[in-house]
């Protein structure tokens, strides 16, 4: 195998376009700044790209400490003119909007600066006669465009008068949809903020909803805070350290740093991404591009995106159901962006993004992106072939630093890919959104999530009955507390909108406590069931398991127009969704063609499961987290009972329905020594 050497960004360019055949390409250690996507296409095949050393790929620029000037004793400032970069916006950005570029972001020594914003930390709730204009809710089909304006009492109101590029960010109605959107004006007289545009479901003072002010220059007031004027092109910010020997780094790349499409075979080791606006790799068909030990900071988007996303919808002009206004066309899926990947899957149910197969993401590190860590697509619900794409052993925190909610950890579609032994914490929403069918989520220790949205899980699925045969096992999820008492519930897994037909087993949660307006159990069914929950293990969860199935799934597939469509669409080329009486779902799930051509009713599953509160002896170290079950746990003595499902049904074996000890050593990351093992 031919081996090549790098120093340098145009000498790594000028290798990829010359390069063919097996080869290893040696990255010398150093910051490479990127400026153009690095292209891999199905003419290259069987190339490694691999670290000889510390290497880092910089979709920033440094900024000179020769140009920082006092604007005031506490404000410094740079003006960005002489670096020749476009600024972008701060953008609209939220529940059902496009995923968009993040703006110019300032970084000190690798930790990302705040936006200035009011208040520093949380929201303001929404109090009666706050809402002084609802504004138009396009969920309903209001199609006019109305802004919403709302009402602030603080006196603060009055420092933002001549704010520009300000934004109202926050909880406009329901507290499972952020949404934060441009400022028309601020009437400083009557003390009303209006917006350039509508939130989806309007806005509404409704106990749960809240709101905050970002990127206005007024509120440039704490260390670690920054803000842009565009139009006078300068940076002012206020240090939170002492400058000297720092490096200041500001975003500037929009686009994918990488990006792998049709190529094979393809390995990226052990390079540091950072300080995009967008993406850092994209990966479209192919197959087997593995990723392994990359760490992926600061990036404007996500890590990586496997398969294509879908052209802008424009908001407000659709009520994102597959309606939408007279003259507005319909989406096409696209390359290198997510757009508006999640809205164009809602409505184009069996869509194959083309994420190729056999891709493997491994041991990265993904921290401080701002909307989401992974898009993990691949395989054909039409013919329920598996793509077989896979993260494993990685470790997510904070990647929610702009959109907050449906912007998962890990974006999951398709059908037969695989998330294990990953870490997931410290999000404000989601852990793992999950669509498509046969996927195995396993072995991941998930907490600290759904910091910031109620009616929302750490693994979420949902409105499509044919996204069936998932499993979701060994995994230990804890720590998860309803953070709004005003909103309804939080789950460890939620099927909602009548989701069914799929497997909960094996599985250990602790300290998971659903409080609010409404109670939700630590497994949640709204509506829907039939489905396959055993030998878990709960300890401290409130209010714990509800088997209880809230309608007839029958009914749903047959009388809700979105569901209908998605079980029962009979042309092949009709993506709206599957059919799930033809031969292809009749032989892999004859359960669900039972459900729906007769009616087939038999329940919800529960066995071998065990709730413990404040009952700690069949566990080895339960005050440090340690849920290994001793040798006399009694759990490990229960026997199967109570299966009102048959094990045939889903595919279950013996070994799988009944009680066994669960793997706790087996869950979360796997250390280098534990992978030679």
């Amino acid at each position: 195998m031919r081996e090549y050497q790098a120093k340098t960004i145009e000498e790594l360019e000028m290798l990829l376009k010359s390069v063919e055949g097996e080869c290893t390409i040696y990255l010398e250690t150093g910051r490479y700044p990127i400026r153009h996507t690095l292209e891999f296409t199905e003419k290259q095949s069987n190339i490694t790209l691999k670290a000889n050393g510390p290497v880092c790929f910089d979709g920033g620029i440094v900024l000179d400490h020769a140009e920082i000037v006092d604007y005031n004793e506490t404000i410094r400032m740079i003006d960005l003119k002489p670096y020749g970069i476009s600024l972008g916006e701060y953008g609209n950005r939220g529940f059902r909007r496009t995923y968009v570029n993040a703006p110019n972001e300032l970084f000190v020594d690798g930790e990302a600066y705040r936006v200035a914003r009011y208040p520093k930390n949380g929201n303001i709730t929404y109090g009666e006669g706050d809402v002084v204009d609802s504004g138009s809710a396009p969920k309903e089909k209001e199609y006019d465009m109305r802004n919403a304006v709302i009402r602030c009492e603080d006196d603060r109101i009055l420092r933002w008068k001549d704010a520009r590029d300000a934004y109202i960010g926050g909880f406009p109605c329901w507290a499972y949809a952020d949404d934060c959107i441009k400022i028309e004006k601020i009437d400083t007289e009557q003390r009303t903020i209006t917006t350039t545009q509508p939130h989806l479901y309007s806005f509404q003072a409704n106990g749960e909803s809240n709101w905050c002010i970002v990127n206005l220059f007024e509120e440039l007031t704490e260390p670690g805070e920054y803000f842009i004027d565009r139009e006078k092109e300068v940076l002012y910010f206020i240090p939170d350290r002492d400058l000297s020997g720092v490096r200041l780094q500001l975003s500037v790349m929009d686009r994918v740093m990488i990006a792998c499409e049709g190529a094979c075979h393809i390995t990226i080791e052990g390079i540091t991404f950072e300080n995009t606006r967008n993406s850092a790799i994209y990966i479209e068909g192919g197959q087997g591009v593995h990723i392994r030990n990359c760490t992926f900071r600061n990036l404007g988007i996500m890590a990586v995106q496997i398969g294509r996303g879908a052209q802008e919808q424009p908001h407000g002009l659709t009520n994102y159901h597959g309606e939408r206004m007279e003259g507005v066309s319909v989406p096409k899926p696209i390359s290198r962006e997510m757009g508006s990947w999640h809205e164009y899957l809602y409505e184009f149910a069996a869509w194959d993004n083309n994420g190729g197969r056999d891709h493997l993401i491994e041991g990265c590190k993904i921290y401080n992106t701002g909307a989401g860590g992974i898009l993990l697509s691949g395989g054909n619900r039409k013919s329920l072939e598996p793509g077989n794409n896979t993260v494993y052993n990685c470790e997510f925190h904070d990647v929610n630093r702009l959109d907050k909610t449906y912007k998962a950890a890990v974006n999951i579609m398709g059908v037969g890919n695989i998330i294990r032994n990953c870490e997931i914490y410290d999000l404000p929403g989601m852990a793992i959104y999950l669509h498509g069918n046969d996927h195995l989520i396993e072995y991941n220790k998930i907490h600290h999530v759904c910091l910031m949205a109620s009616d929302c899980a750490a693994i979420y699925m949902g409105r499509d009955m044919s996204e069936v045969g998932n499993v979701i096992r060994h995994n230990f999820i804890y720590a998860i507390h309803n953070p709004n008492r005003a909103g309804v519930g939080i789950a460890a897994v939620y099927f909602d909108d009548s989701a069914i037909c799929n497997m909960v087993y094996g599985n250990l949660f602790y300290d998971i406590v659903s409080d609010g307006t409404m109670y939700f159990s630590t497994i949640y069914h709204n509506r829907g069931g039939l489905t396959s929950v055993g030998n878990n293990i709960l300890v401290d969860c409130y209010p714990g398991l509800d088997p209880n199935r809230k309608t007839n799934a029958w009914e749903v597939m047959h009388r809700d127009p979105v569901c209908s469509r998605r079980v029962h669409t009979v042309e092949e080329e009709d993506i709206h969704g599957v059919d799930v009486t033809g031969e292809v779902y009749k032989q892999r799930y004859p359960y669900l063609y039972k459900v729906y051509t007769q009616n087939y009713d038999p329940g919800t599953s529960f066995w071998n499961n065990r709730e413990y509160y404040g009952q700690y002896e069949d566990f080895k170290d339960a005050a440090n987290l340690d849920f290994t079950l001793v040798e006399k746990a009694s759990f490990i003595t229960m026997h199967k009972k109570n299966v009102l499902i048959t094990d045939e049904v889903f595919g279950l074996d013996h070994e799988d329905v009944m009680a066994k000890p669960i793997e706790f050593d087996r869950m979360g990351l796997v250390s280098a020594k534990e992978k030679k093992q």
